[in-house]
């Protein structure tokens, strides 16, 4: 997809979103949206999954997205005519129907998976069905699926992540591409946190009012290869990517600076620090291995096909080899 293509898609998300009526300003999946995608500068990367996912999604592809955002789903089935596209999240005391509307308005209804009801308005509709990654199984029959998405999701799951694996296994078709992304625990980024004496993580705070912290786990490039081979599946693809860089958003900074209490050019001066410190950092590594500097990107991403049942179902290094 073109740059122009992407930006459009962009200012149509953005036009969509600022006409959301109150149904969809108040529902939690998408209240703060705006904040989240903009402000957080998000939505490049949303609009970069949407890119790279579309050459797979033919008018016979059954898929679904496992934990990234509602307005995923939502961005496939306007770029694309595939036959099904459902988010899943375990945010929701019971699986819903959202409806966007062409004019900004929203629907939100309960409903029961499979919804079989004919449409009754006009409008995108995206099913969001209700289950734990960690712990529940998909609602959908062994080999029926053709895509399976995950981004930004597999750190956030608390009790075990192969379930989430073993479950796309058995949902996709043989040959069935799963997309992932996560955060890189082996980036450039946090490495210089850990020069800094800082937690080497991507996101390490915890949330007021919700007694937790977001990221339970950041994944190692060794740990996501164990992942997929171990759940029966063969990587096509393993890379990994930065996160969007603006004058006045930088993720890598986001912990560590008070925007608002730093000027001009203590801003300017901290970036070029860090600039020195990173180069550093990546002769040395090269210097120690030539290889040694791939794979320092802030997100890893992956294709994979099912290539055969699960192997390893409390593959190590990710669980004890023993079990309490």
């Amino acid at each position: 997809m073109s740059q122009e293509k992407l930006e459009q898609m962009g200012d149509r998300l953005k036009q969509i979103i600022e006409r959301f009526d109150e149904t969809g300003r108040n529902h939690y999946m998408l209240r703060n949206f705006d904040d989240y995608l903009f402000t957080r500068r998000h939505l490049d990367r949303l609009i970069t999954m949407v890119d790279l996912l579309l050459p797979h999604c033919g008018k016979d592809t059954r898929m679904a997205d496992l934990g990234s955002n509602i307005i995923f789903p939502y961005l496939v089935k306007l770029q694309s005519d595939l036959q099904s596209c459902d988010g899943i999240a375990r945010t929701l005391k019971q699986s819903e129907r959202f409806i966007f509307r062409e004019d900004g308005t929203t629907s939100i209804q309960p409903f029961r998976y499979p919804y079989t009801e004919p449409e009754e308005e006009s409008g995108i509709t995206v099913p969001l069905i209700h289950c734990d990654l960690s712990k529940d199984k998909l609602h959908y029959e062994d080999d029926s699926l053709d895509v399976l998405t995950c981004y930004e999701t597999l750190e956030h799951l608390r009790f075990d992540p192969m379930n989430l694996m073993e479950e796309a296994n058995r949902v996709l078709k043989p040959g069935g591409l799963f997309m992932l992304t996560t955060p890189n625990a082996n980036s450039i980024s946090n490495l210089k946190r850990m020069v800094h004496f800082e937690s080497p993580n991507f996101y390490p705070p915890y949330i007021r009012n919700m007694d937790c912290i977001e990221h339970v786990k950041e994944y190692s490039i060794k740990e996501i290869r164990v992942l997929f081979e171990s759940a029966g599946f063969e990587i096509e693809t393993l890379e990994t990517f930065n996160h969007v860089v603006t004058e006045d958003f930088n993720h890598y900074e986001a912990y560590q600076i008070d925007y608002i209490d730093t000027n001009d050019n203590s801003l300017r001066e901290l970036r070029e620090q860090d600039k020195k410190l990173e180069r550093g950092l990546l002769n040395l590594l090269e210097q120690e291995d030539p290889s040694s500097s791939r794979y320092r990107g802030d997100y890893i991403l992956v294709f994979a096909r099912k290539a055969s049942k699960v192997k390893d179902r409390y593959c190590f290094p990710i669980y004890e080899r023993f079990a309490l």
